[in-house]
């Protein structure tokens, strides 16, 4: 049984996007997304990226400039609202254009409506760890669905901290490799610290799906 309804996280998050205390939200796409894509060599033309929990959809418009195909995933219609906005005609117009595509989808990210979406990356910057323990097996499940196989999976959590509430409730030591286990493989995990208005422990991970 959830702990949370639907109805009980999205307004939860309608209110934070609606209120603008979203200190999440910097405006900048992080470094460790951008190093990854100037490294990589993976194919980006008409390739499919998805950015789950995108909110005002910042880095799924990233994606969208490296040629990929990028579709940003997020509960809240208040959010969504706002990431539209940045490629609407208007904003697109004082922006660098991208070289691919971008559109935003309103859904539960632990019901994410796919199936095998044949995804060479999938992003997840502070999604998973708001998420309601009892959530998150589903959620991962959805990323190995639509991840296509040696697909990359980015994914940057907080620690779990015995304060957390919703909207910041951490991830366990080992938590992430028990969530993908057999189905993907840690490439590397860097410890660091948020930088949130409180600073909190935190890490990136890099994993890749396993042939299957």
């Amino acid at each position: 049984m959830n702990t949370e309804s639907d109805q009980e996280l999205r307004a939860h998050w309608d209110e934070r996007y609606r209120s603008g205390h979203t200190p999440w939200d910097t405006g900048i796409t992080p470094p460790e997304v951008r190093t990854f894509w100037k490294e990589s060599n993976l194919p980006r033309a008409g390739n499919l990226a998805i950015d789950i929990g995108c909110g005002t959809g910042l880095n799924t418009l990233f994606l969208a400039r490296q040629g990929l195909y990028a579709i940003g995933f997020d509960l809240s219609g208040q959010a969504l609202m706002l990431a539209r906005k940045r490629i609407s005609p208007d904003a697109a117009s004082e922006q660098e254009p991208p070289r691919g595509k971008a559109m935003f989808v309103q859904a539960d990210v632990s019901r994410l409506p796919v199936g095998s979406l044949d995804a060479c990356y999938a992003l997840d910057i502070g999604c998973l760890h708001s998420l309601p323990d009892d959530r998150r097996p589903a959620y991962a499940q959805g990323v190995i669905r639509a991840l296509r196989p040696g697909g990359y999976y980015h994914l940057y959590v907080f620690d779990r901290s015995k304060s957390d509430g919703p909207g910041a409730r951490g991830m366990d030591d080992g938590e992430v490799a028990a969530l993908f286990d057999g189905k993907m493989e840690i490439v590397s995990e860097e410890r660091g610290v948020s930088s949130a208005q409180v600073s909190r422990p935190s890490r990136w991970f890099l994993l890749r799906m396993t042939e299957r």
